[in-house]
C-alpha cells in the first residue's frame, strides 16, 4: 500500500476487506484507520485530503491480515463499544453485543419501577468483559453490583472497564461458576441478570468463523440443548433463602419457551415473560417474585 493521502488509504483498505470477504468492508477500514490516528468519525472524514502517516502504515497492515483471516475486529483494534460506551476486550473474553443493551435496558427499568431509588444488590452471573456489570453501576449510583464468571482472565477484563469507568471499588468480583461462589453466604439478591453460554454444543462449529474460531468457547457452550446454564442457574436460586425480585436472562432466538419454563418452576414466582429484540426474535426471559414484607 503505497502512501497517499487518507482517502486513498480508506478506499485500499476497504477493497483488501472486501475481497477477503468482511461484511462490512468501509465501515471497518474506517474504524480501523481511526483507532490508529486517534480521532472521531467526523474528524476522520475532515482530514480525508490530508496524508496518510507513514508510520502508521505497518500495524494497518497486520490489523487488515487479521481481519482477512477471520479475526474480530474487536479483537484487533481492543475494544468494542456497548451503550455508548467504549469497553476493552481481548481474546479470550466475549464481546459484548448490541443485543444485550436491551437486557440492560429492561434490568434498569424494571430496577426502577420496583426499587424507585432505594438501594439495590444485583448480581451479574458470567460477567465477561463486564459489560453488563459495569453498565449497571454507572446507570445506577446506587446500586452495589457483584460480577461472577468462571474466567480468570474475563474478571481480569471487567476489573479493567471498571477502573476505567471509576465503579471499581462499587463491584463485587467474584471468580466461580454460576452461582456457587455464593452459596456459603447466601448474600440477599434484588437483581439477578446474567448472559450466559446458550450455544449449542454441536452449533458452535457452524457458527460464524469470527466466533467459532475465536471466541471464547466456554462463553459459548451451553450444552447438548443450550439450555444448561439456565437449569443451573434456577436450580440454585431455588435453594436461595431469600428470592430475588426480578430474574432477567438472555437467551437463544428459539429458546423462549425453554427458559420461561425454566424461570416458572422456580418457588415464588408469579410472572415469566419472553421478550424480543428489535428484529422480532426471542432476546430475553424476565421473571418477578413475589415476596411478602419485601419493602
Amino acid at each position: 500500500m503505497k502512501n497517499g493521502t487518507i482517502r486513498e488509504a480508506w478506499q485500499k483498505a476497504s477493497s483488501f476487506l472486501q475481497q477477503s470477504g468482511t461484511d462490512s468492508p468501509q465501515f471497518e477500514a474506517e474504524y480501523m484507520m481511526r483507532r490508529l490516528l486517534g480521532v472521531e468519525r467526523a474528524a476522520f472524514f475532515a482530514k480525508m485530503a490530508d496524508p496518510w502517516p507513514k508510520c502508521l502504515e505497518p500495524k494497518l497492515r497486520e490489523w487488515l491480515k487479521r481481519r482477512g483471516e477471520g479475526e474480530p475486529l474487536q479483537y484487533i483494534v481492543g475494544d468494542q463499544e456497548f451503550f455508548g460506551r467504549v469497553f476493552e476486550v481481548k481474546p479470550g473474553v466475549l464481546i459484548p453485543r448490541p443485543e444485550t443493551e436491551l437486557l440492560v435496558e429492561a434490568v434498569l427499568q424494571e430496577g426502577e419501577k420496583w426499587f424507585a431509588g432505594r438501594p439495590v444488590h444485583v448480581v451479574d452471573v458470567g460477567t465477561g468483559s463486564g459489560a453488563i456489570a459495569v453498565t449497571l453501576a454507572l446507570e445506577q449510583p446506587r446500586w452495589q453490583v457483584t460480577a461472577i464468571d468462571i474466567s480468570e482472565q474475563a474478571l481480569s477484563v471487567a476489573r479493567q472497564n471498571a477502573r476505567k469507568f471509576g465503579v471499581e471499588k462499587r463491584i463485587r468480583w467474584v471468580l466461580g461458576s454460576f452461582l456457587e461462589p455464593l452459596e456459603k453466604e447466601h448474600p440477599p439478591i434484588d437483581i439477578l441478570v446474567s448472559n450466559p453460554p446458550y450455544i449449542r454444543s454441536g452449533e458452535i462449529k457452524r457458527l460464524d468463523k469470527t466466533v467459532s474460531c475465536y471466541e471464547p468457547r466456554l462463553a459459548l457452550d451451553g450444552g447438548a440443548d443450550g439450555l444448561e446454564p439456565y437449569r443451573r442457574i434456577t436450580r440454585q436460586l431455588s435453594g436461595w433463602p431469600e428470592k430475588p425480585r426480578l430474574v432477567a436472562f438472555e437467551i437463544g432466538a428459539d429458546q423462549g419457551e425453554e427458559v420461561c419454563g425454566l424461570v416458572r418452576q422456580m418457588p415464588h414466582i408469579t410472572r415469566a415473560e419472553v421478550r424480543k429484540d428489535l428484529a422480532g426474535r426471542d432476546r430475553m426471559v424476565l421473571g418477578w417474585f413475589h415476596l411478602e414484607n419485601q419493602f
